[in-house]
């Protein structure tokens, strides 16, 4: 077994592969750009026996490469009857000591990149295709393969944004924010893992119990401020009539806002010969913002076109028997403060 650390004084960083190790840490292989559009290290087909490399900076196996004017490189004749299919590729060598940008030939389809990493490591930059015995390489022809690499997440100072470069990753107060050029646009926020708990249900100033043997679960997860909830109530015993509406809790911690009803579905199923019934649940901020208060049920004064559509809220006896083998289902959002 060994084991090695570097840099400390008496224990330097001494060979390449060394260095190779420790920086592909810092960079990942690719082109430094953060946005497919940039021109940096692009490969353009100039319908000659040439392809341009433009200018640009890169990470090659650890290694750093900077290319500071348009590099012009051969394209090598094919012989052959049948199109080949070419790379330029960005080679470290480590028996050269250097990073270049170079002409690859392959086949009907493209060579393989060699990545040996005490050896020669390469990176494709374009895919070139030779027409049989032509040695043209148009623009039509060149498709790009760069690898692209940026910059990482960077954290804002409250009220001191850097400018939104067009696809960096910002973050700020535990939300995060990718730049489009102009501005930074929201992409999420900081929230709760998925995670459970036991709803507690009443009706009015009335606890309810659905029987010891009943399954009650509250699953969630919290994405920014919204919450996306599912109650499960499997019934086991059978609760009085109590006259009030059935209410039941929201997660502990994450009461829903203040300022506009909540909405959910809800779906009874009863397995005692009174079939289903589906409808809203509505949290009514002015009652509690901790629990849905209602779960309502449509309701008419009739079956013609002048009749008025209503609803009631479900209660444990009314209009239906809520009792052991019957099933309520809850699903929804809301959103928090």
């Amino acid at each position: 077994m060994a084991e090695f650390s570097a840099p400390f004084d008496g224990s330097p960083i001494t060979t390449q592969v060394q260095w190779s190790r420790v920086a592909r840490r810092w960079g990942l292989d690719g082109v430094h750009a953060q946005d497919p559009t940039s021109t940096a290290l692009k490969v353009t087909g100039s319908a000659t026996t040439t392809v341009s490399v433009a200018p640009g900076h890169a990470f090659v196996n650890g290694f750093y490469y900077y290319l500071d004017a348009a590099k012009t490189l051969n394209v090598t004749a094919n012989a052959g009857g049948a199109a080949r299919v070419d790379l330029v590729v960005l080679r470290a060598d480590m028996a050269a000591k250097k990073v270049t940008a170079e002409y690859k030939t392959g086949g009907t389809t493209a060579p393989t990149l060699t990545q040996v990493e005490d050896g020669v490591w390469e990176i494709p930059l374009a895919q070139c295709t030779v027409s049989a015995g032509s040695s043209v390489v148009t623009a039509a022809n060149t498709v790009d393969r760069r690898y692209l690499t940026g910059r990482a997440v960077v954290p804002a100072v409250a009220g001191a944004r850097p400018p939104a470069a067009k696809n960096q990753l910002m973050l700020d107060d535990g939300q995060l924010f990718v730049g489009d050029g102009a501005a930074w646009r929201w992409l999420a926020g900081v929230g709760v893992q998925e995670s459970w708990y036991t709803p507690v249900w009443s009706a009015g100033e009335w606890g309810l119990g659905w029987g010891a043997a009943s399954v009650n679960v509250g699953h969630y997860q919290v994405v920014g401020r919204r919450v996306d909830l599912t109650i499960q109530l499997q019934v086991s015993g059978n609760p009085a009539g109590f006259p009030d509406p059935i209410q039941v809790t929201l997660p502990p911690g994450l009461p829903a806002h203040a300022t506009h009803r909540a909405i959910f579905t809800w779906l009874l199923e009863s397995n005692n010969g009174e079939g289903q019934a589906t409808g809203t649940g509505v949290v009514f901020p002015t009652v509690s913002p901790t629990r849905i208060a209602r779960l309502i049920y449509p309701t008419s004064t009739g079956n013609t076109t002048s009749s008025i559509p209503g609803g009631f809220s479900l209660r444990t006896n009314f209009p239906y028997n809520i009792r052991s083998g019957d099933i309520l289902t809850i699903d929804g959002s809301y959103w928090t403060p």
